[in-house]
């Protein structure tokens, strides 16, 4: 566990950090992998990836999409999309949109480029990251903001840890697939209540890629955890936070929820109620595919 953090941590330390109140995309432009001409066949083959990524992952159950385009250590490209759990077939097909979009500029034609927005996260690259559960491709958004004046930073911090906990192992327990070939839908949106009146609520969201298995999902989750408080810029009364990778994201809002549908995970300070989500009401929310 400590080598994989370590790994981890040494990592994230050359990730981009951003302010959540940057315009999104958030992006983790690989400088190192170096760059490419615009018309070149590399560049050809990333908008073609992204296009079908677009179309894969907005039409599958786990709002998720991987695969590689072209032939040759030159022109290969490996790329991988992940929509958030609870957003529309629509929004996940137009968040595909704009990274084919922004995916040459944004990073100045960088062969390994990671864009996330609100509704999806889009990784490009001209090595193989699709064969490792290595969560690489990492962005993280940590707030300026802090939790109110007077509010037991303790109690918040010990809250936090309980939600992020339960949010994630709810992701890992309740993920599903319509066949054992199929990836799965890792997603779980959570909600703690009674902290304190100037901290109505924290709200979370934990997500894995679709073709990790329950015990990398986890494992990847707990990564991220561990990362939180240990040198990720994230402060123990900071009120916001995100941290995206290729492998799974986790988010943490104390201002408005950072999802659509209702919680998965209901959280009380005199207590740990997980309350069960609802069906969904429409074909378009898949929050709660199959579970």
């Amino acid at each position: 566990m400590h080598g994989r953090v370590a790994r981890v941590t040494a990592l994230l330390a050359a990730v981009l950090l951003a302010s959540s109140a940057a315009a999104q995309p958030w992006k983790s432009c690989d400088g190192a992998s170096g760059n490419y001409v615009a018309g070149s066949a590399y560049a050809n083959n990333t908008q073609q990836l992204i296009l079908g990524l677009q179309t894969n992952a907005s039409a599958s159950p786990a709002y998720f999409a991987s695969g590689s385009v072209g032939a040759g250590t030159a022109a290969v490209v490996y790329g991988l999309m992940i929509c958030r759990g609870d957003v529309s077939t629509n929004d996940c097909f137009d968040c595909g949109t704009r990274a084919w979009q922004d995916v040459q500029p944004l990073c100045n034609r960088t062969r390994d480029a990671a864009l996330v927005y609100n509704q999806c996260y889009v990784r490009v690259a001209a090595t193989n990251f699709l064969a490792s559960p290595s969560n690489t491709g990492m962005v993280s958004v940590v707030g300026e903001a802090t939790i109110p004046g007077g509010v037991d930073v303790t109690a918040y911090d010990a809250a936090l840890r309980r939600l992020l906990n339960a949010t994630a192992q709810y992701a890992v327990d309740n993920s599903s697939a319509p066949s054992s070939a199929s990836p799965r839908l890792y997603f779980a949106a959570g909600q703690l209540v009674g902290l304190d009146p100037r901290v109505p609520n924290i709200w979370s969201l934990a997500q894995c890629a679709g073709d990790l298995a329950p015990a990398q999902c986890r494992r990847c989750l707990d990564d991220l955890m561990a990362l939180w408080w240990n040198g990720s810029g994230f402060k123990p009364d900071g009120a916001s936070a995100r941290f995206a990778g290729s492998r799974c994201n986790l988010r943490s809002d104390i201002g408005d929820k950072s999802y659509t549908n209702s919680p998965m995970v209901k959280l009380q300070m005199n207590g740990e109620v997980v309350v069960p989500a609802p069906a969904p009401s429409t074909a378009g929310e898949r929050l709660f595919y199959s579970i």
